[in-house]
């Protein structure tokens, strides 16, 4: 017996509606490339979006056609990446501080013919041209058209020239759900590039988690502020939430030329926007507690700060809380779960010790995502202490890269996350480290992120990093670079002697470094492949502590 409910598809094109019609007066404030805030109402979003799509389907766009978005966030981004999946095409945000082979790559692969451009990326865009046969158009997200392009062979159009005229109503066609609405590119940090693509119906999904009260919590009335990139999976999806939820959106970008917020950039934003709820990553919080530690500012606007990408030390964790009265909310996820996965919100239900590991932790999983650890062959049971890969599956959760089959990252309808992790009774994840970064020392296995949280307990240390480097007695120990707070003194002595009662001894680091920057990816995360590369190359100057009393 089947059911009598409506099969309606759930679409982009509805989302968009939706904010538009219920949340019109909301807006979603974007920034360009001077860093002039231009907050755009979501009924005025909607009717440029329509004006896009005509533009871009006058210029040839069609169904399932891949349009490339290369530009900082700001509002012509949400607009684009509302108008082209629903419209029948497919977004391809790239991410602009990615190498130029990644990027020709990830337009010539998908046989991109249409790319819009941020005025600061334009020549470097025009510069790859000549190694994609297939681009024919060029839109510049500006008022007018930049000159020195005569000897390309694309067409280059400004963006705002396009839309003058258009229509602002676009007959927005009934797709499958299931076709691909927006394709998004893997870091690469742990190997090459992979495509994900989304589908209208995984959108749709993932949008309503981030509504829901245990995941982001979004409703009408919040104001957001994310640093998280427009090219990093649309910012964690949240112009769709927001529009779905009515919730007002700030989508910071940095400074031109930089690749991530400094901390007195964040603060300006915050004291400026005065927003409910802050989106970011550890790095950047990092640099904000810095600049609130030198130059003092309140937070009492902000009701929480939900962070992911990495572990959050529990010492800055706890400075939040303490000196800010703000509590952070972890997250998990990845590229390939669209991206969020898991909200550490504690249970209301446990004693006051099981909710600090709760949010200390990555987070419970939601209804949509199914999880499990596996150690072998062996699925292992969610007891809170047995390890093993976290492995994934759900209905925003991918089922296969594009264009590559990679049978080492499914197996039987789940996907492999590359990370060691717990998971307790009440389904909360603690992730232990990276499969590529945990040490295997003596027959015993170092986690990085423990030691890193470790060491940044200290009040002498800003950030910390850790690997593993080859050892001849045991194989492989921990090498930790230390960056010090403006004015810290401290030695590898110290800081060593500082992990008495914190972390056994054979786990604690035996090289330490001191440097003045730690090497992160354009999303803020540790940059461990560049940092082994360096390390290998005698880059760094290492001190070596107890060598022959490390276990």
């Amino acid at each position: 017996m089947y059911g009598t409910m409506l099969d309606t598809p759930l679409l982009v094109s509805r989302i968009l509606e939706h904010g538009a019609e219920r949340h019109g007066a909301t807006t979603i404030t974007g920034f360009d490339s001077r860093l002039e805030p231009r907050p755009t109402r979501f009924d005025v979003i909607a009717a440029r979006a329509a004006a896009t799509a005509h533009a871009l389907a006058e210029l040839g766009v069609g169904h399932g056609d891949v349009v490339a978005i290369l530009s900082e966030s700001r509002t012509e981004y949400v607009e684009a990446v509302f108008a082209i999946p629903a419209m029948g095409a497919v977004a391809m945000p790239v991410n602009i501080l990615r190498s130029d082979d990644f990027k020709t790559s990830a337009l010539r692969d998908n046989d991109v013919t249409i790319a819009l451009v941020d005025p600061e990326v334009f020549s470097s865009v025009l510069e790859l041209t000549a190694d994609l046969p297939s681009l024919r158009h060029v839109v510049v997200v500006d008022t007018h058209v930049p000159t020195g392009h005569a000897d390309t062979h694309v067409e280059v159009h400004a963006l705002e020239a396009l839309l003058d005229g258009r229509p602002t109503t676009y007959p927005w066609p009934e797709l499958d759900e299931r076709t691909a609405a927006a394709i998004a590119y893997t870091s690469g940090t742990s190997g090459n590039s992979k495509g994900v693509a989304y589908t209208h119906r995984s959108i749709w999904l993932h949008s309503m988690q981030m509504c829901m009260a245990e995941s982001a919590a979004l409703r009408s009335g919040d104001t957001i502020l994310s640093t998280v990139p427009m090219h990093h999976v649309m910012s964690w999806g949240l112009p769709y939430a927001a529009f779905m939820s009515g919730a007002g959106l700030v989508t910071a970008r940095p400074r031109p030329g930089e690749g991530l917020h400094t901390g007195a950039d964040l603060a300006k934003l915050l004291g400026t926007f005065r927003p409910n709820k802050l989106m970011t990553t550890p790095a950047a919080l990092q640099q904000l507690l810095g600049q609130l530690e030198a130059h003092p500012q309140s937070l009492s606007h902000l009701s929480e700060i939900l962070v992911g990408g990495s572990g959050v030390p529990e010492a800055l964790f706890d400075a939040f809380v303490e000196r800010h009265g703000v509590t952070l909310i972890q997250a998990y996820g990845l590229t390939e779960t669209s991206p969020i996965a898991a909200f550490a919100r504690p249970d209301p239900h446990s004693s006051a010790t099981h909710r600090r590991a709760q949010i200390l932790g990555q987070g419970r999983f939601p209804a949509g995502v199914r999880a499990r650890v596996v150690d072998g062959d062996r699925v292992q049971p969610n007891d809170g202490w047995s390890v093993g890969e976290l492995q994934l599956r759900g209905p925003w959760v991918t089922a296969r890269y594009l264009g590559d089959d990679s049978p080492e990252r499914f197996v039987d309808g789940w996907l492999r996350t590359g990370d060691m992790a717990s998971i307790t009774p009440r389904g909360y994840l603690d992730v232990v480290d990276r499969a590529d970064d945990i040490i295997a020392s003596g027959g015993e296995l170092i986690s990085s992120i423990e030691l890193e949280h470790a060491v940044v307990r200290d009040d002498r240390v800003a950030d910390a990093a850790v690997i593993g480097v080859p050892d001849d007695r045991w194989g492989s120990r921990p090498m930790v670079l230390v960056l010090l707070k403006p004015g810290a003194v401290a030695t590898a002595r110290s800081l060593w002697e500082g992990l008495d009662g914190v972390l056994e001894m054979w786990k604690r680091p035996d090289r330490w470094a001191f440097v003045d920057d730690i090497p992160l990816t354009t999303v803020g995360k540790y940059d461990k492949v560049a940092i082994r590369a360096r390390y290998a190359a005698g880059e760094y100057s290492v001190t070596r502590i107890a060598p022959g009393s490390a276990r």
